[in-house]
């Protein structure tokens, strides 16, 4: 199972269970929908999840939410950062096995989307980009929705390099 693989990676532990406020001080002011892994097992389990892309959305929003609220510099963005190539790399590959399972046949293309053209949440609008100041994300003078889009602005540049 790809859960176990993600849990398994040597930074899944830091994402198994919920944060606890005191130790990351007004997270959840900042993170308005958080998760971890159990809660992922769960709505898997509770079938809240039922498709690899379910799946695979889940998983990044829990990733965006260390990113978002970590800064750049923290060993936790790194870990965040690493464990979101490699988890991204597990769940194309079940996307391509499933992919061959289900083609048909005589079907020349994939049966599902690939990951690499959903890879980032919200695309980076390079237009306003150059027109707004560059950002910290951690800046807590900024609204939670830009910390939110500077941080999936980075992942997402970060993946494509």
């Amino acid at each position: 199972m790809v859960w176990r693989d993600i849990s398994g990676h040597r930074f899944g532990s830091m994402f198994l269970s919920p944060i606890k406020s005191g130790d990351a001080p007004h997270y959840y002011e900042v993170i308005r929908k958080p998760l971890d892994l159990k809660a992922i097992k769960n709505r898997i389990r509770d079938e809240d999840i039922t498709t690899t892309i379910e799946f695979y959305r889940d998983i990044m929003h829990m990733l965006m939410n260390a990113l978002m609220y970590n800064a750049e510099d923290t060993d936790v963005y790194h870990m965040a950062m690493e464990i979101l190539s490699d988890a991204q790399a597990c769940i194309e590959q079940l996307q391509q096995t499933e992919a061959a399972v289900n083609k048909p046949k005589d079907s020349p293309g994939p049966a599902l989307p690939d990951t690499a053209s959903t890879a980032s949440v919200v695309k980076a609008d390079d237009e306003s980009k150059a027109e707004e100041p560059e950002a910290d994300d951690s800046d807590a003078s900024l609204p939670a929705k830009r910390r939110r889009r500077i941080a999936s602005e980075r992942a997402s540049k970060h993946l494509r390099e």
